[in-house]
């Protein structure tokens, strides 16, 4: 059975058009950034540790985390991110694995995918079931991040080789989404991914 899904993929490739999809299509969908930002809300255990590391600097005037002046410092800094991370990982997993609780106590069939941008990287994967990448074009993936973001080809490059390579995320896939063109061709990837994962868990096929 594959209930319990993970999908990941590099910045810019879809993966919240992807689980758009997956929630029209029957699926339940957990978003690890919004699981990240509730995680770190003032009177959460991480919220605490994080201010007791990073200090009040980080903080607006209503005492809630500055995500962006957080980002900043440890972007720079990989003893910092690595502490930001043991504190913020564990507690998204708990997190999300409350969320499904919650799920499956409504629905006993449902099918969950949770999508992150860091699944492999921090090791979660295993947790999964099965593990969903969602891909794209290299040239492509560079144009997405230069329009989304406003920037130079050449700031988009940089951001993008922060990340681990697509050719090495690859090779995690049980299922590949390749969102390399457009949106009605997309839809068509995530339906024969649906179709594949319904028919592994029950058996049903689906046009």
């Amino acid at each position: 059975m594959m209930r319990n899904i993970g999908m990941t993929g590099g910045i810019s490739s879809g993966k919240n058009q992807v689980a758009e999809i997956f929630n029209q299509l029957g699926f339940y969908t957990i978003d690890s950034d919004v699981s990240c930002r509730k995680v770190m809300e003032k009177g959460e255990p991480a919220y605490e540790k994080i201010v007791s590391f990073f200090g009040k600097d980080i903080l607006d005037e209503n005492g809630s985390i500055l995500r962006k002046k957080l980002g900043e410092i440890v972007f720079s800094n990989k003893e910092k991110l690595k502490k930001l991370e043991s504190i913020v990982h564990p507690a998204i997993m708990q997190y999300e694995k409350k969320e499904r609780s919650k799920i499956y106590g409504k629905n006993d069939k449902a099918v969950v995918v949770t999508h992150a941008a860091l699944i492999i990287e921090n090791g979660s994967c295993n947790q999964y079931d099965a593990l969903i990448v969602v891909t794209c074009s290299y040239d492509i993936q560079i144009a997405r991040v230069m329009q989304r973001d406003n920037i130079s080809e050449e700031k988009a490059k940089n951001i993008i080789s922060h990340q681990m390579p697509n050719v090495e995320r690859l090779k995690y896939a049980d299922f590949i989404i390749d969102n390399s063109s457009n949106l009605d061709d997309l839809y068509k990837e995530v339906k024969r991914v649906h179709n594949l994962i319904t028919q592994i868990n029950y058996g049903e096929k689906h046009n």
